[in-house]
């Protein structure tokens, strides 16, 4: 068994609610509220990963590191 660290990008909804995107997986989906929403991002991406394998995720590959930066930008 492996811990992943994984991304989980919180939008709120237009209709109510959240919708949650995963960038390595590219899994999306939502919930009523934060708590829900990344419950169902942890079940979609156990899933997809359950079905595609590990091995076959490039961007969950040992090693790889990830930064945020801060842009500057006009408009």
């Amino acid at each position: 068994m492996r811990k992943l660290r994984i991304t989980a990008e919180l939008t709120p909804a237009e209709e109510g609610g959240y919708v949650v995107y995963c960038p390595e997986l590219d899994v999306t989906t939502e919930g009523e509220t934060v708590e829900e929403a990344l419950e169902m991002l942890k079940d979609a991406a156990s899933g997809y990963i359950e079905v595609v394998g590990l091995e076959n995720i490039p961007r969950l590959a040992e090693g790889r590191e990830v930064r945020e930066l801060e842009l500057v930008v006009n408009g």
